[in-house]
């Protein structure tokens, strides 16, 4: 029997949705023998791995985990389809249904919830491995599973968020990672920090109240030979694609992770943007040199050092390595078992192995790479060794220009990620209509909100009547989503000040959705997210 999910509103069943089918019906090549025997033979690859590997008792498990993926994937695929179909204003959307390696994808991570639910001894990415999936493919539809899925629990979605992290960390930089022909089909070179987020989404110290920005200067600079030039501050975002969201993510990440080390270790503002703009460089035009194999950290934690000493503060490097293990989930390896060279080979990515073809299995930065002979080449020390005789050598020159000099003059910095909140989720009330819940209120509606809005203690009440009226009769204003949005109100109250109340005007079965809904905010959320108790109070 499949767990049932939280928050949700049928009976749960294996196989395609009546709408589903209809989906698959209405293309122009029905795909449902495709997706069945597809699906079929990942789960029995996924069981006949642990057949052979583990205890009955552990196969037994592994079972019930193939079972609950199976129910999630074909309620994440529909969901997703029905997105995509409204989105792009087509019925025929047989292009989702036969890329065969976003469906693998899927499944691995319907796979992966599964595991992580059921406590199944199946670490990530042995999925990934069992499947013979590439990290750099498999991250790009975790994000769309957070946004599709429904019933997600918070301790999934938490694990999922940390499943995303680590491709972005290390995982996708492996030697045979299908990220380096991407790179190499970017004229060798990651994107810039400012090539892939809006100015919205940055800090940019070098931005003046001068109205207008020279963007040509940008293009000149980004077009540049010189590898010693700093990135420019006026290049546009570009046209996103794989490899654009790919650093987007990895630049959001980091820059957060910056801005906790700097404030634990008391770096100023004004370092914290050199070193930002450092650590953006080794990316962008020596990512080849110090990042096959390697965990993004390193590189991080080298560009503070390195600054540091460049401007005369005061920062041992042990004290660097200290603060980052009292990091959460920091590892120890990352700053203990760093690749320093591979014997007689250069380390740079050549090899004709990194093609994305992952016939051979994909391995971990804890395993040796198939783009190398063997491990006995490998040398490996610690990150102070990793800082001597391999950042120093790509990076001296150019930190050096950080120095402070009598007129006071360096190089522009580049523009930092702005520290956002997290995006509140979504809870769905209806399949049909599709009804969300969220904590947008009727001043800051998410921009992907449409169809029909009801926000409380501030629409009237005959908006709420519509919507219960949509949900008896099935009916919906367009073909898109109808949001709920929660505007809430702060009071004192006997819960004391800051005591949130939402106000209903209507009891219904949505109302009690509702009141479940929130209530299961304001009793599920973790130490990190400490909120003021919320109330339903019905009128």
């Amino acid at each position: 029997m499949a767990t049932e999910p939280q928050g949700n509103l049928g009976k749960l069943r294996f196989g395609p949705s009546d709408c589903l089918i209809a989906m698959f019906r209405a293309c122009s090549r029905d795909p449902t023998e495709s997706i069945l025997a597809r699906l079929r033979c990942m789960l029995h690859t996924f069981l006949q791995y642990h057949r052979d590997n583990a205890s009955n008792e552990i196969t037994e498990l592994a079972t019930k985990c193939c079972y609950e993926a199976g129910i999630w994937y074909y309620r994440i695929l529909e969901n997703h389809a029905s997105g995509e179909r409204n989105r792009l204003g087509a019925i025929d959307i047989s292009i989702i249904f036969e890329n065969d390696l976003f469906q693998r994808c899927l499944i691995a991570c319907c796979l992966e919830i599964t595991i992580f639910s059921n406590r199944l001894p199946c670490d990530f990415p042995l999925v990934l491995q069992i499947f013979r999936l590439a990290p750099y493919h498999f991250w790009r539809v975790i994000e769309l599973v957070l946004r599709a899925v429904e019933g997600l629990s918070r301790t999934v979605f938490r694990h999922l968020a940390q499943v995303e992290e680590k491709v972005l960390e290390s995982l996708a930089w492996t030697s045979d990672s299908p990220l380096w022909e991407e790179i190499r089909a970017n004229e060798g070179h990651l994107p810039m920090c400012q090539q892939v987020m809006p100015p919205t989404q940055l800090e940019d110290p070098n931005r003046t109240d001068v109205p207008g920005v020279d963007v040509s200067l940008g293009a000149e600079v980004s077009r540049s030979t010189d590898p010693q030039q700093p990135p420019s501050t006026a290049n546009r975002p570009q046209k996103s694609n794989s490899l654009h969201l790919f650093a987007r993510k990895v630049y959001s990440l980091m820059g957060r992770r910056l801005r906790e080390l700097c404030s634990t270790l008391g770096i100023s503002d004004e370092l914290r943007f050199k070193i930002w703009t450092c650590f953006e460089y080794s990316l962008v035009h020596c990512c080849t040199d110090l990042m096959v194999d390697r965990h993004l950290d390193q590189p991080l934690m080298c560009a503070i050092y390195i600054m540091a000493r460049i401007t005369n503060v005061e920062m041992p490097f042990k004290r660097i390595m200290t603060c980052y293990k009292s990091q959460p989930l920091a590892s120890k390896s990352v700053c203990k078992n760093v690749l320093i060279s591979v014997g007689e080979g250069d380390g740079s990515v050549t090899g004709d192995n990194n093609n994305g073809d992952h016939s051979d299995g994909i391995l971990t930065p804890s395993t040796p790479s198939t783009h190398y002979p063997g491990p006995w080449q490998e040398k490996r020390g610690n990150l102070i060794h990793f800082y001597n005789q391999v950042y120093t050598t790509k990076m001296q020159h150019f930190a050096e220009q950080f120095a402070p000099t009598p007129q006071g003059d360096t190089p522009p910095l580049s523009p930092y990620p702005r520290q956002w909140k997290s995006s509140p989720r979504r809870f769905r009330l209806s399949s049909s209509p599709s009804i969300y819940i969220s904590p947008y209120n009727a001043e800051t509606t998410s921009p992907h909100t449409s169809g029909l809005c009801y926000f409380f203690n501030s629409s009237p009440p005959e908006r709420l009547r519509e919507i219960n009226n949509m949900i008896k009769t099935g009916r919906s204003p367009n073909r898109r989503c109808c949001a709920m949005s929660l505007d809430e109100e702060e009071e004192d109250g006997e819960d004391g000040p800051s005591a949130k109340k939402l106000h209903l005007d209507d009891e219904s079965a949505l109302q009690r959705r509702l009141r479940n809904v929130v209530n299961d905010r304001a009793t599920g959320r973790g130490h990190d997210q400490p909120s003021p108790t919320i109330k339903l109070n019905l009128h």
